[in-house]
């Protein structure tokens, strides 16, 4: 008897089972900076680097398991972007907080390629790439970018 799912479901299947099972990153999208210093310890992070540009500060670490995380927040403290990569992707519930519902709504309605989830909303510039050895993913809020920061900047 031959199965065949719909483009949504196996969408679902492959990206959100993944959460179940990654270590937890606790920064968040509009949290403040000091969460970046708690991800650090609980990540056991290996590195942390700053770098300073004239609207925000990109935070970098790379955990344990070998994820780079890059959080960017504004001059505000706002942590308004995040970006990672590496052989398994950080719980995006929580690196997503608020913002968790609008991936989830993507990954159902996602029926173009299962390696590549974009989601393109005004409260949300999401985009997951599914790699022969890793993922590549970044999640952005328009409305906490500061002004003047291009989201070719965010990488």
């Amino acid at each position: 008897m031959k199965f065949l799912f719909q483009a949504p479901v196996a969408a679902a299947l492959l990206f959100i089972p993944l959460m179940l099972v990654l270590p937890r990153a606790h920064a968040a999208l509009g949290e403040n900076v000091a969460s970046i210093s708690r991800d650090h310890r609980i990540l056991h992070a290996q590195s942390q680097s700053v770098t300073h540009r004239p609207a925000y500060e990109r935070h970098e670490m790379t955990t344990t398991d070998g994820i780079r995380i890059r959080e960017y927040a504004a001059s505000d403290g706002t942590i308004f972007a995040v970006t990672w990569s590496g052989r398994t992707q950080p719980d995006l519930k929580t690196m997503l907080n608020g913002y968790y519902k609008d991936y989830t709504d993507a990954a159902t309605r996602h029926t173009s390629g299962h390696h590549v989830l974009v989601a393109s909303t005004p409260e949300l510039q999401l985009r997951i790439v599914k790699l022969q050895r890793g993922f590549v993913g970044s999640a952005r809020v328009p409305a906490l970018t500061p002004v003047g920061v291009n989201p070719s900047d965010i990488e």
